[in-house]
């Protein structure tokens, strides 16, 4: 039985088999202590651990002193948003503003500072996923000491203004975070020149290793000072203690240099097979897509088809094709998404989205073959209520 198609990259990529070359020679010949540079397979090490600083800069175009290397884009969130509150709290900036569709990891750390005695305002969507700059404007206060906005939405794929929503904060005299991790495979970034003080990267959403990701904050005017959230023997400048994850660290910068050099052609062709697909789908089914279809990325569909229950629609393709009905980081128990309920409420829309995400691993020709499964599982589903 050949193996499912696979349609869900925005949870997890398959790692790039270049970038897992480069794992695998760095696990076996690199394997010092990159702390342990007196001596020379500890040099070796950091070696590695600094190459691949300077190319996840050099793709982003920001120092290479502005990164720290955490465990994934979770934990570069917690350090961002929990690390710069003592200084915001010192400066009696206590008010934060953030939207409610952001990735769960987001939305805890700003609960737990609500708990603590900040002030949290959390900005709604339209329907179309989208933040309201005009709203933002109206929600900082001269008290305003962080904006958290997500670049891209890990369930829709909705692009948010954070250009803009960033300079916005920046004129407030508050700091500006993004969670980039979902737009990384497909989005440019220039940290250099954008109003962004702290972002959020993870491996596993851009080819590379998962348990690996990185922490811009920017040491430019106005400078980001952050405290550690984990103590420990001090590495990366004593702001992530732990030992270096050195052969994820080495895959993490060989992923981004290959997605410097394949983004315009991955964007391209990975939406012109998302676009054929989502047309064969509407030839055929009642599907709804979810979200801004102007501003999203070119890999992502978020879908309702009317009278279709997801889950169910997962159990009958589960052969068949990999997908998701909701965030893979809430997916212990079946709830609504609340990203779709920020959207449109607690509505059929809402309950039954699911998602697709395309990658470098989707050709043409499964195009139609996925457009088959789903409109003859629909049928069968739609059947079956009716019987």
């Amino acid at each position: 039985m050949s193996a499912p198609i696979y349609l869900d990259h925005n949870a997890s990529t398959p790692i790039d088999p270049e970038v897992l070359e480069t794992v695998i020679r760095v696990s076996r010949d690199v394997y010092a202590n990159p702390s342990s540079v007196e001596h020379s397979q500890g040099s070796a090490a950091a070696r590695v651990v600094e190459t691949a600083r300077a190319q996840i800069a050099g793709h982003f175009n920001c120092k290479e002193t502005e990164l720290v290397f955490t465990a994934g884009s979770t934990e570069a969130n917690n350090l961002a948003i929990l690390g710069v509150f003592p200084r915001l709290k010192e400066a009696g900036r206590t008010h934060l503003i953030t939207s409610k569709i952001e990735h769960p990891s987001v939305l805890a750390c700003f609960d737990h500072l609500e708990a603590q005695g900040a002030r949290v305002t959390r900005l709604g969507v339209d329907e179309g996923g989208q933040i309201s700059l005009d709203e933002l404007a109206q929600s900082l206060t001269n008290e305003t000491g962080l904006v958290s906005i997500m670049a891209a939405n890990n369930e829709t794929g909705v692009l948010q203004p954070i250009l803009e929503a960033g300079q916005l904060a920046e004129e407030a005299g508050a700091l500006f975070h993004t969670d980039f991790s979902q737009a990384s495979a497909f989005v440019p970034l220039d940290l250099k020149n954008a109003p962004i003080h702290l972002a959020s990267f993870s491996g596993h959403k851009a080819y590379g290793p998962k348990g690996v990701g990185t922490l811009y904050r920017s040491i430019r005017k106005p400078r980001v000072n952050l405290a550690p959230v984990m103590f420990g023997g001090g590495q990366e400048k004593g702001l992530r203690a732990g030992t270096l994850n050195t052969p994820g660290i080495a895959g993490l910068g060989h992923a981004f240099e290959l997605i410097s050099k394949n983004i315009d052609h991955d964007r391209d062709r990975i939406g012109a097979l998302r676009d054929q697909l989502e047309r064969e789908l509407k030839e055929t089914l009642a599907v709804q897509v979810n979200g801004n279809t102007e501003a999203r990325l070119p890999n992502t569909m978020s879908l309702t088809i009317d009278g279709v229950v997801p889950q169910a629609l997962m159990q009958k393709l589960r052969n068949d094709i990999c997908f998701s009905a909701s965030s893979a980081c809430a997916t212990e128990h079946v709830e609504t998404s609340h990203v779709l309920l920020a959207m449109f409420g607690d509505t059929p829309r809402a309950r039954n989205a699911f998602r697709l995400g395309l990658g470098r691993q989707t050709d043409r020709e499964d195009m139609s073959i996925i457009a088959k499964f789903f409109i003859n599982a629909s049928a069968e589903l739609l059947l079956l209520a009716t019987a």
